[in-house]
């Protein structure tokens, strides 16, 4: 399941709820411009009907019974306001030029009114009983009304984008220190558990920090003692252990033929084995605590060539180990030389005693530079071969054995980055099992 991030949320959620507080600002103020603007435009009407009013009453003397006077329009672009004036019965007398017939409307009330999309204002002077209508086309407010709306909106349009980078920038900064929390707590594992960083941070999250760095110590106190113990208890068997063998060897001897020997041999076989898992457990505790991983690639090959003339001058082993290790092709890896000694030892024991005694141990380099170990014998099935590197797991085996070494062997490999891969049946046969080492290369 892909996690959420909380930067990205929040930027997703505040982006839209910014932008749509931005609309119902210039939805409020939109109502306002538009309150004003009438107000202010009606203002005007108002104010050109009672200064011209007086004006066309002096000129009506002027002016002979039944005649209609156009007055010419102003040398203007654009103008807003036409008007014209009308005698008691309702009939214009004096017009504006820029008046068409067609907003020349009988019987307006007086004060103002929206007639035919236009705006009136009807002032009527009660001694003479003439009246001054001026008229606005309601047109051109609204063409001032979405102008100041589209002043308001294009900001948004324009500044969105980069309101949208502004919240991002705001919020990656806000949650930088929980970004290096997680970092910090991430980088921690079975291998490096020292305390995380507690200082920095602010007030919301130090109480986090600092519960994670004492959970991370106490968890590295307990690991560390239970190691200890582990690496000590296994350190201080070998001694009475290797006494125990001495005396149960001599005991042997000493009885010869005699019945109870076969009893001495039970009892040195159950040492040795304890002798041998004491040794694992001491290995597996050496490994928990990290020792594996080496900070320069090594050179294997020479270690390899050691440990396999070591294991070869034993007779019994030196005729089963069939080695093809060519000068031409490198083996390197980020790892500790004896923690390799370790995997290569525990690799070819595990074939000595569970393969087939007559078939040799294939120890070769492929072109690519993995290293395999083969055996013969019967094929394992694959879901006891997929519990092969868990501790104490032994298959189907009745051999003698701890069940630790490829367990052993896969934590190594795990430390250094490094594969081991197990196939049953070996490759190019119907039978047998391989192990195949992939080292992490520069």
């Amino acid at each position: 399941m892909k996690q959420k991030s909380i930067v990205r949320h929040l930027v997703v959620s505040l982006i839209p709820a910014v932008a749509l507080l931005w609309l119902l600002a210039t939805g409020i103020s939109g109502y306002i411009i538009q309150e004003e603007l009438n107000e202010s435009f009606d203002n005007a009407l108002q104010q050109t009907a009672q200064r011209l009013l007086p004006l066309a009453l002096d000129d009506l003397h002027e002016i002979e019974e039944g005649e209609e006077r156009r007055i010419p329009k102003l040398d203007l672009e654009e103008t807003y306001i036409s008007y014209y004036v009308r005698n008691a019965s309702d009939a214009p007398i004096i017009i504006s030029d820029d008046t068409p017939n067609a907003v020349i409307i009988p019987a307006l009330p007086e004060g103002f009114s929206s007639q035919r999309g236009q705006r009136y204002f009807v002032l009527t002077d009660r001694e003479t009983g003439y009246s001054i209508v001026t008229i606005e086309l309601n047109e051109h407010r609204n063409e001032v009304f979405w102008e100041s709306l589209s002043a308001l909106l294009l900001p948004l349009i324009i500044l969105l984008p980069l309101m949208g980078f502004w919240i991002w920038h705001i919020v990656r900064r806000a949650m930088q220190p929980v970004d290096d929390l997680r970092q910090d707590i991430a980088s921690r594992d079975g291998h490096n558990l020292t305390p995380t960083t507690t200082d920095g941070y602010p007030e919301e999250i130090a109480p986090i920090a600092h519960a994670v760095a004492d959970l991370i110590e106490r968890l590295r106190a307990a690991l560390n003692a239970e190691r200890a113990f582990a690496a000590s208890s296994a350190h201080e068997l070998r001694t009475p252990i290797a006494g125990a063998l001495a005396q149960v060897q001599r005991l042997s001897i000493e009885l010869g033929d005699h019945p109870a020997a076969q009893r001495t041999e039970n009892i040195n076989f159950a040492l040795r084995h304890l002798a041998n898992l004491s040794e694992q457990l001491l290995q597996l505790s050496r490994l928990e605590a990290g020792f594996a991983r080496s900070e320069t690639h090594n050179d294997l090959l020479p270690v390899l060539q050691l440990v396999l003339r070591d294991m070869a001058s034993d007779k019994a082993n030196a005729d089963r180990l069939n080695i093809d290790l060519p000068k031409d092709r490198p083996l390197r890896g980020p790892i500790e030389l004896d923690a390799f000694a370790v995997i290569i030892r525990n690799l070819i024991e595990n074939a000595l005693k569970h393969g087939s005694k007559s078939a040799p141990i294939d120890i070769f380099l492929d072109a690519k530079g993995h290293l395999h170990i083969t055996n013969d014998g019967p094929v394992i099935q694959k879901n006891s071969l997929a519990r092969l590197s868990e501790p104490f797991e032994r298959g189907e085996t009745k051999a003698e054995g701890t069940g630790l070494g490829l367990s052993i062997v896969q934590t190594i490999m795990n430390q250094t980055d490094g594969e081991m891969l197990l196939q049953s049946p070996r490759h190019g046969s119907n039978q047998g099992f391989e192990a195949i080492l992939t080292f992490e290369t520069k």
